[in-house]
């Protein structure tokens, strides 16, 4: 067959080549349409009820997945971008709603319907008193019941953004009562909260961004976000702010550009990586670059055939570029080897590539057979990203190859003529570690299983990463302001969701969900439509409220008791400050250590006499609108459906009429420890939560499952594989044990290290195999021939030696990647095939002497 086709290439080369820079310029244009798709969900089997349920939702709610802005600087200058310039954000193509303020118009209605029952019954002193001393008395009551009372450094805990917050309102409310400057909107702001989502301590605010692109689309997800990170970096300059985004849309985005370069950064340094060893080795840049054509052509032809078949690009198969220069280079290294040989021993042209197709061929087809099948083993999994991987990878191998089989001879036929007719340099050191292995064969086999044996100890200890974010690239933005995020809001952007069919449903969710420590905020419909029950009794406790509550305040200030009641305010804030210390929330402790320590409460009530009229004045305004607020607050009906405004009814009613209930978490998804912790108690509220979270999880969950199936199904079918090619169970055996030694051996390694593995990564174990055993299939095709170790190691060495450095240089430049996955790649498949070459060169000669003994010795009994 192999001996046809040398036929074949000879009497029609030039049609070859005419055909296949045909087949380039279409491959070509396909090649030009094909995009990046960086969503996750594509890379999850769509039986997976994970997928289904975003899916779903998707359908009903348009889009799921917020973009988070954070507004960095002065808090003046942070509310006036989000005054003036954060509604003008819904304007830009793409955007369906910006959520930048709270829903205080509405909140300030129906507060008394809105707030717990717990949080009124601690505020009912401070809303019903006349004066600022009973004011104060309120406030004092409601720290002690809620916080000094109950010790509890958990509830600090779960309310430590809600505590720093009433902390920095008290602060403010002090100095402006010194200072005169109180206005009726910090009446408003201690009923209702503030108008913006500002962090605690005034540094950043957020706006939280539904685009109208499904995350699907992909394309268009990435230009809306660069059309709203182009508008905020402009408006950003005119405001004196910074503005920096998260969210899964601009990580998406932000993994594709990085992607991209990596890959074309990684493409093109192992193109000139492998063109420089070929020229340092063979001395010839004619044939270096020869060498290339067929490289550079089938990774051409499988690009076009990606997207024909599989239409864009996923994480996982981003890296064909670079693998497939690794291991496209070797077909055509053992081709110009042998025919470089035969030239120089003074073959005419034609005979010498017709030497190729008997010499090389056979080697070079089943080494790109078995690592093909390697590749081709993933399409086997339940995992769509691996099956894409595995689809792709092989591919990508069958087109090199033929490639390499028909295009590379038909080239040398027209450019083979002249070859400078130079002795090759001995390569001393090689030979001498052929010899070496040869005549130390025992000592060999004792190093490398011993080898084997010490690492092989720690294979069993590889932990797999659960943390999504170690595979991003480091200090990526939208990474780091999400930790950021957590830091100052207790939430995380990496959210779940859930979808409910009634009012009902959604707010038994949400009180389940409420209980739970890991969740940092709930958005919900609940907020503002809860339990009829619940409204009810709320509305009797606001009556109460109301007939409690005077028509205008006290003319008069008592400075005696306001003092006391100061004073007893600085003794709960040293408490909570101590109970904040023995809790482990060092923020609070802080922000009471330094409320305390500028003394604006101490030196208010040694001076309060001198402060007498700005109290009065302070008290007027600050007490006069409480009472304006809570007369004019709704008692009379309970809230429905129809009583919302219309922006919250758009974020929360789906089109079927469902309701969507977001989940945060209060701390770093990706922490394994919390990790555990926040899925088992989300589990709790109903099999069909799903989100973006969930899904990452699915993915890391699945993809190391997976891999352990794809090894065993690759060491299989690569068995049979070199059963069929060798005929024998003896060099079949030979070719495939150096190859499990390896695997064995780099797990160890990473054991020993604490290199762990990754969904990117896991790839790399069956691949070392398909990748690894070449080595040994040509040693061994070159030893039937000869029927001399020596001869085969000496001739075929030199070549499996050269294929080694090359596929190491194409894998290495994947660890100069910013996207992290990719470097734990290169990473792990450079120290697998470095394994496989030691291994299949030490072990393999050991093996086939020990072979080559047995028979003899029989041959001698006979």
């Amino acid at each position: 067959m192999l001996a046809k086709i040398g036929r074949f290439v000879d009497k029609f080369h030039k049609i070859i080549l005419a055909a296949s820079f045909a087949v380039t310029f279409i491959m070509l244009f396909f090649m030009s349409r094909l995009q990046m798709n960086m969503q996750f969900t594509d890379l999850l089997p769509k039986t997976e009820k994970t997928v289904i349920e975003y899916k779903n939702a998707m359908k009903n709610f348009d889009t799921l997945d917020s973009i988070v802005v954070a507004v960095k600087g002065q808090e003046k200058d942070i509310k006036n971008f989000l005054e003036k310039r954060a509604k003008s954000i819904e304007k830009i193509n793409g955007i369906k709603r910006i959520t930048y303020e709270n829903q205080v118009d509405f909140i300030e209605k129906n507060f008394f319907l809105l707030m717990k029952e717990s949080d009124l019954e601690n505020r009912e002193k401070a809303l019903t008193g006349d004066s600022l001393k009973d004011f104060f008395y309120g406030v004092n009551e409601g720290f002690e019941n809620e916080y000094i009372n109950e010790s509890e450094s958990g509830k600090i805990d779960k309310d430590r953004v809600k505590l720093l917050n009433f902390l920095s309102f008290l602060e403010e409310i002090i100095l402006k009562i010194k200072k005169n400057k109180i206005s009726p909107e910090d009446a408003k702001r201690f009923v209702r909260g503030e108008r913006y989502i500002l962090s605690p301590d005034k540094s950043m605010g957020l706006l939280v961004i539904k685009s109208a692109v499904s995350i699907d689309d992909f394309e268009n997800v990435i230009k809306t976000v660069n059309a709203l990170d182009e508008y905020l970096q402009e408006e950003s300059k005119k405001y004196n702010v910074e503005i920096e985004m998260t969210g899964i849309q601009v990580l998406s985005r932000d993994e594709m550009v990085i992607s991209q370069r990596d890959m074309e950064i990684s493409s093109f340094l192992s193109l000139a990586l492998v063109l420089g060893i070929f020229i340092f080795s063979f001395r010839i840049i004619r044939y270096s670059l020869l060498a290339l054509v067929p490289l550079v052509t089938g990774i051409i032809w499988t690009m076009g055939l990606t997207y024909l078949i599989v239409g864009t690009l996923n994480m996982m198969t981003a890296m064909m570029g670079a693998i497939l220069i690794g291991l496209g280079i070797d077909y055509s290294i053992h081709i110009i080897s042998v025919f470089l040989e035969e030239r120089n021993n003074g073959m005419s042209i034609e005979k010498a590539v017709s030497s190729i197709y008997s010499k090389a061929m056979r080697g070079v087809s089943t080494g790109a057979g078995t690592t093909a099948v390697g590749f081709f083993m993933f399409v086997f999994s339940d995992f769509p990203g691996f099956r894409e991987f595995g689809l792709v990878l092989g591919l990508g191998i069958i087109c090199t190859l033929v490639s390499a089989v028909f295009l590379l001879p038909s080239l040398l036929m027209i450019y083979g003529g002249k070859i400078g007719r130079r002795k090759s340099k001995k390569n001393l050191l090689l030979e001498k570690s052929e010899y070496f292995l040869i005549s130390r064969k025992k000592s060999s086999l004792f190093i490398v299983v011993l080898i084997v044996i010490v690492l092989g100890s720690k294979a069993g200890k590889v932990e797999f990463e659960n943390d999504m974010l170690k595979i991003e690239p480091k200090n990526l933005q939208s990474v780091a302001l999400n930790r950021e995020i957590i830091d100052k809001f207790d939430f995380s952007s990496d959210s779940t969701i859930m979808v409910s069919d009634s009012l009902e449903e959604a707010q038994k969710i949400y009180d389940r969900a409420d209980k739970l420590k890991s969740i940092g905020v709930i958005s919900s419909i609940t907020s503002y439509i809860p339990f009829e029950e619940k409204q009810k009794k709320r509305l009797e406790a606001g009556k109460r409220i109301k007939e409690k509550t005077g028509t205008s305040p006290d003319s008069e200030i008592y400075t005696e008791e306001l003092a006391e009641e100061l004073v007893r305010l600085e003794n709960n804030l040293i408490e909570l400050g101590d109970l904040s210390y023995m809790g482990g929330e060092e923020e609070i402790r802080q922000k009471c250590d330094e409320i305390l320590e500028a003394e604006i409460i101490s030196e208010l009530v040694e001076n309060i006499d001198n402060y007498r009229e700005n109290l009065e004045k302070s008290q007027k305004v600050f007490i006069g609108e409480l009472q304006n607020i809570i007369r004019k607050s709704n008692t009379q009906n309970t809230i429905g459906l129809k009583d919302l405004p219309d922006k919250i009814k758009d974020e929360f009613v789906g089109k079927n009429k469902t309701y969507i209930s977001t989940f945060y978490p209060k701390e770093d998804i990706w922490k394994s420890d919390f990790q555990k912790i926040h899925m088992k108690e989300i589990d709790t509220l109903g099999e069909n939560t799903t989100g973006s979270a969930k899904i990452f999880l699915k993915v890391i969950e699945i993809s190391a499952t997976e891999g352990r199936k794809i090894l065993i199904l690759t060491l299989g079918a690569i068995y049979l594989v070199l059963l069929a090619d060798f005929r024998s169970l003896k060099y079949a055996t030979a070719a495939i044990l150096p190859m499990v030694f390896s695997v064995l051996g780099t797990l160890g390694l990473m054991g020993w290290t604490g290199f762990k593995f990754d969904m990117v990564n896991i790839i790399g174990i069956p691949l070392i195999i398909g990748i690894g055993v070449d080595d040994g299939v040509h040693i061994i095709h070159r030893y039937l021939v000869d029927k001399n170790i020596f001869v085969a190691l000496k001739s075929t060495g030199k070549a499996v030696t050269l294929t080694t450095i090359t596929t190491i240089a194409a894998f290495g430049t994947l660890m100069l990647a910013r996207y992290r996955g990719f470097v734990h790649f290169g990473i792990l498949l450079t120290i697998g095939v470095m394994f496989a070459y030691i291994f299949t060169l030490s072990l393999l000669v050991s093996l086939i002497s020990i072979v080559d003994k047995i028979e003899k010795n029989s041959e001698g009994d006979k």
